[in-house]
């Protein structure tokens, strides 16, 4: 048997997959979101978004300058990883920072997969200029937090995925549709043999 059924869902393999945290991550408008929430309502597992935590922080104690917004990103961060230790699985998607998000990480002592979402940086910076005037973009994000000089900040270092030992890492070509039963496929195989 296959490890999808009919409907496209992975088959019931439920105690296979506890204390699994599914990692997505890549620059920023790498296509991170749109392949967690697909990924999220593929398992049905639950999304823990950092940009989620972080508009309702901005919600709750409102907006401010760019280093306002970095304390209430970093609140996000923590934020993720509280609620991620009380979960049995959960896909965690953010712009994951390397060299400081591993620890963190790995501190949840959790079987990990991560999801490398890779396209390249000029097509990102692209989508990334467009998502600034949203008119469905959270009103927090000010032009300021994500200015020229914000997207130099991560457009000058090469796409690297996270330093996570014995993790599964599953890099994905976001440059355009993305088959998420694939995605789903290569957890659901890593979760039945760890």
């Amino acid at each position: 048997m296959t490890p999808f059924g009919m409907s496209g869902q992975p088959a019931c393999h439920d105690h296979a997959m506890e204390d699994l945290v599914v990692v997505v991550t890549g620059i920023p408008a790498s296509g991170k979101t749109t392949l967690a929430i697909a990924l999220s309502a593929q398992l049905k597992w639950p999304l823990i978004s950092k940009d989620i935590v972080k508009e309702a922080l901005f919600d709750a104690l409102g907006t401010g300058d760019l280093q306002w917004s970095q304390r209430l990103g970093r609140a996000g961060h923590v934020v993720m990883y509280s609620l991620a230790a009380t979960m049995p699985r959960v896909i965690l998607e953010a712009h994951f920072q390397r060299g400081l998000a591993e620890p963190e990480l790995l501190a949840l002592n959790r079987r990990i997969v991560q999801i490398y979402c890779r396209c390249p940086v000029d097509l990102a910076a692209e989508r990334y200029r467009r998502r600034i005037h949203d008119p469905d973009r959270h009103v927090g994000h000010l032009l300021e937090h994500q200015s020229d000089e914000v997207m130099e900040g991560w457009m000058k270092d090469t796409p690297t995925p996270l330093d996570l030992p014995n993790a599964l890492l599953v890099e994905i070509d976001t440059t355009g549709p993305v088959d998420i039963g694939t995605v789903a496929n290569s957890i659901h195989t890593y979760a039945l043999h760890r």
